[in-house]
C-alpha cells in the first residue's frame, strides 16, 4: 500500500507541473538517452587533467557504470554524496549502518574524486563491506546498468545531488530512498527552491528525510509526500569520531609547556598569519603565559609562515625542523600531517583557518568532535549552513579581524576557567547516528516482497 501511495503521489506531482516544466524534464530525459557514453568518458578523462580533485582519468569508466566490481551476496545499501564536505556525514552514517547490520554492504559513490579519500580508511578496514566508486553520470543507460547491477535494498543521498534518471529508476525498482542531513536553509533548499513544483516531484521520491534544524521539520511538510518519515537529529557530522590523539606527542608537549593555556589556529592560510599574530599579541595581555600553535593547511607552508613570524621578532620552532618547542617558546608551527587531533586536544579553543579574506573554509567538525569551541573569520562559502548551525548552537563565533579574534580567545579562556560546559548537549546527543541507521534499516524491512 505504501508503495502504491508513493507512485500515486509521484503521478500527481508530475501532473501538477506546468507544461513548460514537464517539457524541460522530458527534453532532459531524451538528451540523457542520446549522449554517447564514449564521449562522457573522454570528457571525464580530459577534465581529470585540469581538475584532478573532481575526476580520475583511470576510473573514468565508472562515470558510465563500467568496470564495476561484482555485487556481493546479501543486502546492499547505496550512499551518495558530492565531495569531502557532505561525505563526512555519510562516513558517520556508513559506520553506524555497518555496526547495526552484520550482513550489510555499503556501496559509496561520490560526485568528485576528492570525496573518495574520506572513505579510504573505512574501505580498508571493512573486510570488503565497503565499496567506493565514482558516481555514474545520469545518462539513461549508465544509470540503468548501475541500478540493475547492484540491485540496491536502500538508497541514501547525502544533503542533495539527486538526479532525475536515478530517482525514476529507484522508484521503478521499488527501492526505498532516503535523504540525510537535509538543509532547507542550505544546499537542499537551493536545489528544490529554484523550481518548486519539479522540486516537490523530486522530493516525493523519498521515504525518509533527516533534517538537523528544528525549523526544517515544519518546512519539510511543504516538500515531502504524505507517508515520508521526517527525522530530526543533529547534523551527522556531529557524530563523527574525533581525530586521533598521539598520546606520546601529547605527553611531550605537556612536559614542555605544562599547564600553560594553548590556543590553536588550524589549517591556516599564509595571508592570515599577520592577523592571527596581532590577535595573539592582544590576547596575551589578558591571558598571561598563553601559547599559540599555528597549523598550516599544507606542511610546505611552514617556512613561509615562520618567515612572517620572524619578521615580527618571534622565535619560531617548527615541527618539521626542531621537532617540538621549548618551554619558553610562546609560538609553535605544527607543519606536519596526521597530528591535528593532538593539537586540538591541547587547546582551550581553535581558530579555523582559510576563513579570513574570502577563504573557502575548512571542516569545523574535527575541532567540535574534540569538544573545542571554534572561531571563524566568516561564514564560509564552502560550508555556510554548517558554520551557521554551529554559531546557533553557541559552538562557533564569527571573528573577522584581529580585535574580534583576540576577544574570542580571551572569552573562551575565561569560559574554560569558569567551567562553562557548552558541549553538554553535544555529549548527550552522541550516538544518534545509530538511531538514524536503525530507522533507515527499517525501510528495508518494510519493503514489499
Amino acid at each position: 500500500m505504501a508503495e502504491t501511495g508513493k507512485r500515486e503521489c509521484l503521478r500527481r506531482r508530475w501532473a501538477a507541473m506546468g507544461r513548460g516544466e514537464r517539457l524541460v524534464l522530458r527534453a532532459y530525459f531524451g538528451l540523457m538517452r542520446v549522449i554517447p557514453e564514449s564521449l562522457a568518458v573522454a570528457l571525464a578523462r580530459r577534465r581529470a587533467r585540469t581538475r584532478p580533485g573532481e575526476e580520475n582519468a583511470e576510473r573514468a569508466p565508472e562515470r558510465v557504470a563500467r568496470g564495476m566490481p561484482r555485487r556481493p551476496e546479501g543486502r546492499v545499501v547505496w550512499l551518495h554524496s558530492i565531495g569531502p564536505g557532505d561525505s563526512t556525514a555519510n562516513l558517520t552514517l556508513a559506520r553506524a549502518l555497518l555496526g547495526e547490520a552484520a550482513d550489510l554492504t555499503c556501496l559509496i559513490t561520490t560526485r568528485t574524486a576528492e570525496g573518495q579519500k574520506v572513505f579510504a580508511r573505512l574501505a580498508e578496514e571493512s573486510d570488503g563491506r565497503v565499496i567506493v566508486m565514482l558516481a555514474p553520470l545520469d545518462l539513461y543507460r549508465a544509470t540503468r546498468r548501475f541500478l540493475d547491477h547492484w540491485r540496491f535494498d536502500l538508497a541514501i543521498y547525502g544533503e542533495g545531488d539527486m538526479w532525475p534518471n536515478a530517482l525514476r529508476g529507484l522508484a521503478a525498482a521499488g527501492v526505498p530512498v532516503a535523504l540525510v542531513n537535509g538543509q532547507f536553509n542550505g544546499r537542499l533548499g537551493r536545489l528544490v527552491g529554484r523550481r518548486p513544483v519539479p522540486g516537490r516531484w523530486a522530493m516525493a521520491h523519498f521515504d525518509l528525510l533527516h533534517v538537523f534544524r528544528g525549523e526544517c521539520v515544519e518546512e519539510a511538510g511543504n516538500w515531502v509526500r504524505p507517508g515520508c518519515e521526517v527525522v530530526h537529529h543533529p547534523n551527522l557530522k556531529m557524530d563523527a569520531p574525533a581525530p586521533r590523539i598521539d598520546d606520546a606527542l601529547l605527553g611531550e608537549m605537556r612536559a614542555r609547556w605544562g599547564d600553560a593555556p594553548v590556543f590553536v589556529c588550524g589549517s591556516v592560510a599564509d595571508n592570515e598569519i599577520d592577523t592571527l599574530l596581532d590577535a595573539f599579541c592582544r590576547a596575551r595581555q589578558a591571558v598571561p603565559g598563553m601559547k599559540l600553535i599555528l597549523v598550516p593547511r599544507w606542511k610546505e607552508q611552514g617556512e613561509t609562515i615562520a618567515a612572517t613570524a620572524r619578521a615580527r621578532g618571534w622565535t619560531v620552532p617548527r615541527r618539521a625542523v626542531e621537532g617540538l618547542p621549548g618551554a619558553e617558546d610562546p609560538l609553535f608551527i605544527a607543519d606536519s600531517y596526521g597530528e591535528m587531533g593532538t593539537w586540538f586536544e591541547m587547546a582551550f579553543g581553535v581558530f579555523m583557518g582559510h576563513t579570513l579574506f574570502g577563504g573557502i573554509g575548512h571542516n569545523p567538525y574535527e575541532a567540535i568532535a574534540r569538544q573545542r569551541p571554534i572561531l571563524s573569520g566568516s561564514i564560509t562559502p564552502l560550508l555556510p549552513a554548517d558554520y551557521t548551525y554551529l554559531v546557533d548552537m553557541g559552538l562557533c563565533r564569527i571573528t573577522p579581524d584581529a580585535e574580534s579574534i583576540a576577544r574570542g580567545m580571551i572569552d573562551y579562556h575565561q569560559a574554560m576557567q569558569e567551567g562553562d560546559d557548552r558541549f553538554a548537549a553535544f555529549r548527550a546527543a552522541q550516538g544518534f547516528s545509530h538511531d538514524l541507521a536503525r530507522r533507515l534499516l527499517a525501510l528495508m524491512t518494510d519493503r514489499p516482497g
